[in-house]
């Protein structure tokens, strides 16, 4: 009989707060790097819990020497890490640091879409220092006003953004931005955003096993925070939410790795859906799922995909 395997887990805040509540039914063990006192901590008290940074280098290792599986409850990691761990030990880094490096950089990860044929908005790299004025003004006159202009790394939740409604504004983006790495997006004027969940496992060669998305939700957002979900998405067609669950698909199809994606989306005035961003694990957006479907939560699905254990049909 094979040893039951361990999880472990960088990050034990609400959403890995939640995967240990799912867990723990199906007899799974979580190991969390995190603060000694975070969330998931509080309800998931064992001897393989370490304290500390889950972007400390060596904590992390520490953490994959008492696991057989690494997951992320975000996606802001030590990517250099993960790697040296999936290719030099018999850990498994779930989802691939392939797709946790490509995340971590939103345009280029818009720019991997965009060449796989993935609907995104237009986007073009920002130079910085010295050059970034004469650079924003050279976007200006691409796009037109507005445009936006989002900080290629470590961003989230509409943070990082910066609309550029006029040339006044770019003096205030020099000043916010300028010390950062930034792209330049075309401005969507978007009718309704929306999500959808992907289950994605895979065979030992890394090719696409099984895709499994969940229905489509409209998603609200209030001072950054994904604040109300509706299911059924609201004003949305049912065969453009449909498309949504396509698209989905097929952004998951194309990175690597086991787990859950959320895809978030924009609904155009056309109702066309373009691309906005991926997290690569569970998302506030997945939270009703945990009752809304017959067949499992996200944090269920997390587990029985990490674990390449079968998914419903």
């Amino acid at each position: 009989m094979s040893p039951k395997p361990v999880i472990g887990l960088l990050g034990g805040g609400q959403l890995g707060r939640m995967l240990c509540q799912a867990a723990a039914p199906l007899d799974v063990e979580i190991a969390i790097l995190d603060a000694e006192n975070a969330p998931a901590k509080q309800i998931n008290d064992n001897s393989r819990n370490i304290n500390g940074s889950y972007k400390d280098a060596a904590k992390i290792k520490e953490l994959a020497s008492h696991c057989s599986v690494l997951s992320v409850e975000t996606e802001h990691v030590d990517t250099t890490v993960l790697e040296e761990i999936a290719t030099t030990t018999k850990v498994s880094v779930c989802p691939s640091w392939k797709t946790l490096r490509l995340i971590q950089d939103k345009y280029e990860q818009k720019a991997y879409l965009a060449s796989k044929g993935i609907p995104v908005a237009e986007s073009v790299a920002i130079e910085g220092g010295d050059a970034m004025y004469a650079s924003l003004k050279a976007v200006s006159a691409k796009f037109g006003y507005p445009w936006m202009l989002k900080a290629r790394k470590d961003s989230y939740d509409g943070r990082g953004n910066l609309k550029i409604s006029n040339e006044a504004d770019l003096e205030r983006a020099v000043a916010e931005f300028g010390k950062f790495s930034c792209y330049a997006e075309k401005f969507c004027p978007f009718q309704c955003e929306l999500s959808v969940l992907v289950i994605r496992t895979e065979d030992d060669d890394g090719r696409t096993k099984q895709l499994l998305p969940y229905p489509a939700v409209e998603t609200v957002h209030e001072d950054n925070i994904c604040s109300r979900v509706y299911l059924p998405p609201r004003a949305t067609p049912a065969a453009v939410c449909e498309r949504a669950q396509q698209v989905a698909s097929s952004v998951v199809d194309k990175l690597w790795g086991r787990g859950i994606f959320a895809v978030e989306l924009f609904v155009t005035q056309d109702n066309e859906i373009l691309v906005n961003e991926i997290a690569p694990r569970p998302h506030n957006s997945g939270h009703l799922f945990i009752e809304a479907v017959p067949y499992m939560s996200q944090y269920k699905a997390q587990l029985t995909s990490i674990l390449d254990e079968t998914l419903p049909p």
